[in-house]
């Protein structure tokens, strides 16, 4: 399947391992296609992965704050747009724990 990897090379040439891209599935950041038993992922969702890495190494951002970004930046990705996106999660946050 041109333009797909399985997981496990994707994973490899991420410096990451295969749970943290079945955790990134799991939260809905990206979408793996399974065929004859093999997850794969095409070439957008491991530019989507390797931005959520950068996110959480370089960024140091939690799940909420990725979580946020993704929600409100749509490819291409740029690093330098995140602290001007989170200036808008700090409002929200605070809002939420007010409420509480």
């Amino acid at each position: 399947m041109p333009g797909y990897q399985p997981i496990s090379v994707a994973a490899a040439n991420l410096l990451t391992d295969e749970a943290t891209l079945l955790e990134f599935q799991r939260k809905g950041w990206i979408q793996v296609t399974k065929r004859n038993d093999v997850i794969f992922l095409t070439s957008i969702e491991r530019y989507r992965a390797k931005y959520i890495l950068h996110l959480r190494q370089a960024k140091q951002l939690d799940d909420d704050q990725v979580q946020f970004v993704l929600e409100n930046q749509k490819p291409p990705y740029s690093a330098a747009q995140v602290d001007e996106i989170l200036l808008q999660y700090a409002p929200a946050s605070a809002s939420k724990d007010a409420g509480r």
